[in-house]
């Protein structure tokens, strides 16, 4: 195998396979067109491939980390792409069952992706509640393809030679799932108590007619709305103070001709913000519909973070090793993402950025947000230890493992959710295990920036500077790897905890 010749279609495929869901989710295509890239690029994912990007990392030196790093990500890519290949063609049978999948209310078929939103707008519990229920039907109806297709997963990994699906991504990722859950467990008991008491505060305020005792997962979906902040962030207002917030730290948004901003309305847009690395640096697509509120501002910022990283990303890095910007270890980007969507948790950042709001307005602002996070934060935990026994089950049609997930999901947030999402609520690769290791990064890279550079550390073009040398590097380090060469230690899930304790707690 000629491995430039392999990086060069492994950059290709990636680049056309985020065009695609660009064009989707931008509201261009109305299906998801992939069939024509997996069979273009086949070749990519044999087991001819990865025994050939094996041999070649072990026939590199020790001493040549940079290429064996490289080569480790890239055998892990085609390992996943294996995995994906023999499961194919269920994919595509979940992606139109759920997809075809309506909710009938008030005389219309509501496709299940815009459920949501409504139920986050609906005030009266009752109705939140019906709809939900509806919801969680719909979702059920795609369950058993859903299993099918783990256990070609869970089957592929055994033709890879794996003891497991988590014995798999333990090497691709180099995590160990079962100590990261311990300190997930720390976590959520670090936090049960400020976390319980915020809640039940917020609950009493926002959530009339609904005791802290009888949360549901339909009353978890206006909760993350948090209309009563909707005056201090109107939609209006969004891309202002997203691009003042970047230029704080030296980086002047409308200048980047690179990170392309498509907030044009199209009738099938899906409205959530979202990043697509479609050439890296040099074509980012930041896509947002604007629609307002605090959640909104949050995760338009988080995927700010993903195009800031993506676009300051090396060119040259990025040519010679593409499989840093597709790295299939998440967890640095997210952490980057983490960065600037916790800036709301900055009494003194949002006085600034969100003007005419009094000091106990924006410490209101930051204990509503900071239990938002926490409560996103807890339900990972709860998530990766739930994903830990569903993968190493011998049995996915189970319903112990459903009601696992709804009492694991339920006791850490609070919010009781229905035992049939026990699949649907599932992200292929142990996905919260990076969000976990992602988040103990951000706040250890917080912690760092305002040492040097003080607490307001984001007015500082230094630390812009810093940061976009981070950035300079894409993915080449882990969040463990970046904590130790930045010079901050280990990533700390104790020091997560006490941030998120000390922003949630009253004056």
């Amino acid at each position: 195998m000629n491995i430039s010749d392999y990086r060069r279609d492994f950059a290709e495929y990636s680049s056309t396979i985020e065009l695609a869901h660009y064009q989707h989710r931008a509201g261009f295509e109305r299906e998801l067109h992939l069939e024509s890239i997996y069979e273009r690029y086949g070749d990519l994912f044999t087991r001819d491939a990865i025994d050939a990007l094996q041999r070649a990392y072990d026939e590199t030196p020790a001493h040549r980390e940079t290429e064996r790093m490289g080569l480790r990500l890239l055998c892990g890519a085609a390992r996943i792409g294996y995995l994906e290949a023999r499961a194919r063609e269920l994919t595509d049978e979940v992606a139109r069952c759920h997809s075809s999948a309506r909710v009938e209310w008030e005389g219309e078929r509501i496709p299940v992706n815009s459920v949501p939103q409504i139920i986050s707008n609906e005030p009266t519990a009752s109705r939140r509640r019906e709809l939900s229920a509806r919801w969680v039907d719909a979702h059920n109806a795609c369950n058993d393809l859903r299993a099918a297709r783990f256990e070609s997963f869970h089957e592929s990994v055994g033709m890879l030679g794996f003891d497991s699906y988590r014995a798999l991504f333990s090497d691709i990722t180099g995590t160990d799932y079962e100590r990261l859950a311990d300190s997930a467990n720390r976590f959520l008991e670090r936090t049960e108590g400020a976390y319980t008491s915020a809640l039940a505060r917020v609950v009493e305020r926002d959530l009339p007619g609904v005791s802290l005792d009888e949360l549901q997962h339909a009353d978890y979906f206006f909760f993350q709305r948090m209309t009563g902040l909707d005056s201090f962030f109107p939609a209006q207002d969004l891309m202002t103070t997203y691009a003042a917030a970047l230029e704080g730290l030296g980086i002047r948004v409308e200048q980047q001709q690179n990170i392309h901003i498509d907030a044009e309305a199209r009738p099938f847009k899906n409205p959530r913000a979202a990043c697509f690395r479609i050439n890296p640096p040099d074509d980012v697509r930041l896509l947002i519909a604007p629609v307002g509120g605090a959640y909104d501002y949050m995760v338009l910022f988080h995927e700010a973070g993903h195009a800031q990283h993506f676009g300051w990303s090396s060119r040259e890095l990025c040519r010679q090793y593409p499989e840093f910007l597709h790295a299939p270890d998440t967890g640095t980007s997210e952490g980057y993402a983490f960065l600037l969507s916790h800036l709301f948790h900055d009494a003194g950042w949002v006085i600034e950025h969100r003007g005419g709001i009094s000091t106990g307005q924006a410490r209101e602002i930051v204990r509503s947000l900071a239990l938002l996070t926490c409560g996103n934060i807890r339900r990972r935990c709860a998530s990766l230890n739930y994903e830990i026994e569903l993968h190493d089950h011998s049995q996915l049609r189970s319903e112990h493992l459903a009601a696992t997930y709804s009492d694991a999901i339920s006791q850490a947030t609070r919010f009781r959710r229905s035992p049939a999402l026990y699949l649907a609520d599932v992200d292929d690769g142990f996905y919260s295990a990076a969000y976990l290791r992602a988040w103990a990064f951000e706040v250890t890279l917080r912690e760092h920036l305002m040492t040097r550079y003080g607490r307001r550390w984001w007015a500082s073009r230094k630390a812009g500077d810093e940061l976009i040398d981070l950035w300079n590097t894409s993915s080449r380090y882990t969040v463990e790897e970046l904590a130790r060469l930045i010079g901050i230690g280990e990533i700390s899930f104790d020091l997560l905890a006490e941030s998120l304790i000390a922003a949630m707690k009253e004056d």
